[in-house]
């Protein structure tokens, strides 16, 4: 039988032929309908998430570019006043305009502007406040002399704002209060370094003297620990004041104190009084002391110690070393020491070294004078020596350049098992005397070092056995020149490399012929250094010329024909 017109579906299970439609997938619509829902969340959602991360990083640049900018000012806060200003600008200074610094990945533009605060004749606006400033609060400071800084901190990428930071700087010192004159303020302070302090005070009156004669007196006319000079005269007499304890040039003690020798070395005690500007100077004064040393030998049984007069006393203060022979005792085997390197006394630490015939040498023992100081200005110091095994020969070094001219000042050590090691520096003839043991137990070695860059040595000497003198000259470093001074009588040298910004070096002494050899080295400023003679006087300096000193072992001569120093 044919069935026509339709076909029939095969029977299916019930529950599959009732299944919902929703689980055979989504349509087309559907889908897209999904999708455009997730895009919209999504972007709802990532704006702010970005928006944050911008917020943070920018914060974190903010704070990076505050950093950068306070420690800039910090910076030029520390810096000398006259040093303060843009490289080539006005004022000229230390500092570059434009810096790019590149921190946690960022890199910054940092620009310095630097300005005078009223330049000229006006006022300058702004009402400073602090040190230098006129002190009166609301009222504008008549400022030619102050500084306006302004740093401005940008990220190169430009995500933020520039950040400013200004400030105005004052100087160190501070108006007169003319425009003519000049103030100067003394600062006293107490070389104390081994006792307790003086009463507050006690202070000696100070006066500036010109180099024409005047003399003058700080006002009111009271000793204290500040002193100031007003109305002053720039230039008074061709050059700068000198702070003295007393009305002349001479006077470098008054009223129990005495100004420091490194002052007067290093010129500290010479002030230029400026125009328009209250300068302030620091003077260090001390109140010299006394060291006695009394030697003697082991007493004999039931007998008392003697005396020992043939003895040789060696003090040390600072890496110098002067001998004091038994001519100068004031009594058998005691020395009163009141001077040191031609200087009275200073309070300090010094090194003791004794040597005599027939006994064992004695030292370097360290004392202090006086640790009583300034109650009490006077060490009295007692030793016994030893008798030596066998006996003692004198002997001397001398010790030359490699100009074949004694070294002065250089320093010389021997030491042995059995005894040093002993110290002392030459003399101005380049000589050292010791009294050593005699014998094979004495075999020393000699230590030499010159203070002026020659080259150093050491040498066994072998046993002592007779007095002698023994000669070491000293060789000039390779790639190195030698510069001979002349001509230094009553006065000494002193160098720097030119153009360097240096201090100048110690005291370069002269032997007794007026003569002293430095060792220098190339400085790298066309091998030139600038030399000058001082007068021992005065303590002035009678010359200064820039020297060029070839480094390739050759001799170059200095000062046949500067003014010479009166004793």
């Amino acid at each position: 039988m044919i069935t026509r017109g339709r076909s029939r579906r095969p029977n299916l299970p019930w529950t599959e032929r009732t299944r919902p439609r929703a689980e055979d997938g989504l349509s087309l619509i559907e889908t897209i309908v999904a999708i455009s829902l997730l895009a919209i969340a999504l972007t709802l959602t990532i704006g702010p998430t970005i928006s944050s991360f911008t917020t943070l990083r920018n914060a974190k640049v903010i704070d990076v570019g505050e950093s950068l900018g306070q420690g800039r000012l910090e910076e030029v806060r520390q810096l000398n006043f006259d040093d303060i200003g843009v490289s080539g600008g006005s004022p000229d200074g230390v500092l570059t305009g434009v810096e790019l610094r590149t921190v946690q990945g960022v890199q910054f533009q940092m620009t310095t502007v630097i300005e005078w605060v009223g330049s000229g004749a006006t006022d300058s606006g702004f009402d400073i406040t602090g040190t230098g400033a006129d002190g009166v609060p609301g009222s504008t400071d008549f400022g030619r002399n102050y500084k306006w800084v302004q740093v401005t901190i940008e990220p190169t990428d430009g995500s933020i704002d520039p950040i400013v930071f200004s400030t105005a700087i004052t100087p160190d010192y501070v108006s007169s209060g003319s425009d003519g004159l000049g103030t100067v303020i003394v600062e006293l302070i107490k070389h104390e370094p081994v006792g307790g302090q003086t009463s507050v005070g006690d202070w000696p009156l100070v006066s500036l003297v010109s180099t024409a004669g005047p003399a003058f007196s700080p006002a009111p006319n009271i000793a204290a620990s500040e002193q100031t000079f007003s109305n002053l005269t720039p230039n008074l007499g061709g050059g700068p004041y000198r702070i003295r304890l007393g009305p002349t040039l001479a006077d470098i003690e008054g009223g129990g104190w005495r100004i420091h020798p490194s002052d007067l070395l290093s010129f500290t005690d010479q002030v230029q009084a400026t125009a328009g500007r209250t300068v302030r100077v620091s003077l260090t004064i001390y109140k010299d002391v006394q060291l006695r040393i009394e030697v003697e030998g082991p007493p004999e049984v039931g007998a008392l110690p003697e005396p020992i007069e043939r003895a040789s006393l060696i003090l040390g203060y600072e890496g110098r070393y002067a001998v004091v022979d038994d001519d100068d005792q004031v009594a058998p085997g005691v020395w009163d020491i009141q001077s040191f390197d031609g200087n009275p006394l200073l309070p300090g630490e010094y090194t003791i070294q004794l040597d005599a015939p027939g006994y064992v040498p004695y030292g370097a023992v360290s004392v202090a004078v006086t640790d009583t100081y300034p109650t009490n200005n006077q060490l009295i110091v007692q030793v016994e020596l030893e008798v030596a095994e066998s006996n003692t020969a004198e002997m001397t070094f001398s010790i030359t350049g490699p100009d074949g001219q004694p070294i002065r000042g250089a320093l010389v050590s021997v030491a042995s098992d059995a005894y040093g090691p002993l110290v002392q520096t030459t003399d101005a003839f380049g000589n050292v005397r010791y009294n050593l043991p005699v014998g094979s137990k004495s075999s020393p070695t000699i230590h030499i070092q010159s203070p002026y860059g020659h080259d150093e040595l050491v040498q066994a000497l072998g046993p002592i056995v007779v007095w002698g003198t023994n000669s070491y000259q000293l060789t000039l470093p390779a790639g190195n020149g030698l510069l001979v001074l002349v001509n230094g009588d009553n006065g000494y040298f002193q160098f720097l490399p030119f153009g360097s910004g240096a201090n100048w070096s110690a005291p370069v002494l002269p032997n007794s012929n007026g003569t002293a050899s430095v060792a220098l080295p190339a400085t790298g400023l066309g091998n030139d250094w600038l030399v000058r003679k001082v007068c021992w006087s005065d303590n002035a300096v009678v010359a200064e010329q820039a020297v060029n000193v070839p480094p390739i072992g050759t001799t170059t001569m200095w000062g046949a024909g500067v003014a010479p120093c009166t004793p």
